[in-house]
């Protein structure tokens, strides 16, 4: 109800990293957990899928152990007191908590794993989709920024040696030119096939976390050009051996493993754009809350305006068209909220339309 298309304002960057949702993936053991800790401290808030924090003093953690355990954390983490304690939300690990889901959805339709039954029409995987993608969707509801710990895998990938630059290859080990037949023109083509890191999930799985976070951070270890040591670092841009990226255009591609150094490459970027553009102050990204007691309210003081004018049929319409005949919209419940606020919309259209006034 607080939608109002001419106070719409130019959006403010966020001068604070910390304002900006993440998914950090990499080896086991490499440090992806200590960064994310790092990063928040105190302010995020772990959601452990597995017993492994023991070694973060003063980590805050809460662990899951099902899918219906993180509905209850995230529920309560609506209570405006939570969101008094926290700013981030880090799952840990994404394989796992999607695992718990396939789980759940397998004991709703009976079945052992997902996809063991051929009678119900692939309405298990369609579950599976919609409660991941409105699971993870909770924490930028809630007002949270969220913060998603993942494992890497490697796989072969093959791309048409048409569409690859020269420069894009200078990096890229182990690559090795094939043919292979097209399986649409069935002629035979150039390709390059190589390992490419890639988050330990299905396509399912990864393509709403994709979508949600600003940055996808690949944790990894390179040989230091200079002493040739091993170090530990983060890859903040795409190649064609792992998948990165960043909402910053002018972001370093690669920087030591540490929260500060991650830190110092967020504000380097952002110092690229024209400082009237940016803001320090914090992000409340929460879906606003429909009050519903009252969009009740207004719909029945609306309703006794259109009965007092005697024309209480043209309410009576609208209540037929949006919650279908012989349903009063005074019996609404919360869960229909939507539908009583767009009845609500339709009420005031006709109020002006007729010249109806409260």
């Amino acid at each position: 109800m607080a939608i109002n298309v001419l106070d719409v304002k130019p959006n403010k960057v966020p001068t604070n990293p910390a304002e900006y949702s993440q998914f950090i993936y990499g080896l086991s053991k490499i440090g992806k957990t200590t960064l994310a800790f790092d990063m928040y401290g105190t302010r995020g808030l772990f959601i452990a899928t597995e017993d492994r924090h023991k070694a973060l003093p003063g980590a805050m953690v809460i662990r899951v152990n099902s899918w219906s355990e993180y509905l209850t954390v995230m529920n309560q983490l609506r209570r405006p007191e939570a969101k008094e304690l926290y700013d981030a939300i880090i799952i840990d690990t994404a394989e796992n908590l999607y695992h718990m889901l396939e789980k759940f959805v397998a004991a709703k339709w009976k079945e052992g794993t997902i996809g063991e039954r051929d009678d119900i029409w692939g309405k298990d995987w369609t579950d599976v989709k919609n409660m991941w993608r409105d699971g993870l969707n909770m924490i930028p509801n809630s007002g949270y920024k969220p913060v998603i710990i993942g494992h890497a895998i490697q796989k072969k990938i093959q791309i048409p040696a048409s569409g690859v630059l020269d420069e894009d290859l200078q990096d890229v080990t182990s690559v090795e030119l094939k043919k292979v037949k097209d399986k649409k023109t069935g002629e035979r083509v150039d390709v390059y096939e190589f390992d490419q890191f890639v988050p330990d999930l299905p396509d399912r799985a990864w393509s709403p976390i994709n979508k949600m976070v600003d940055n996808i951070l690949f944790v990894s270890t390179t040989v230091n050009a200079n002493t040739g040591q091993e170090q530990r670092v983060i890859y903040l841009r795409d190649t064609l051996q792992w998948r990165a990226g960043s909402t910053f255009e002018g972001i370093d591609p690669v920087i030591p493993l540490s929260a500060q150094a991650y830190h110092d490459a967020v504000v380097r970027a952002i110092g690229q754009i024209n400082e009237d553009d940016t803001t320090e102050e914090r992000q409340d990204n929460s879906a606003s809350k429909i009050d519903f007691n009252a969009v009740m309210q207004e719909v029945k003081a609306w309703g006794a305006a259109f009965h007092k004018e005697g024309k209480l049929e043209l309410v009576n319409a609208i209540s037929n068209d949006v919650f279908g005949l012989g349903n009063k919209m005074t019996e609404a419940t919360e869960k229909q909220a939507e539908l009583l606020v767009t009845a609500l919309l339709l009420i005031q259209e006709k109020a002006e339309e007729v010249g109806i006034k409260k």
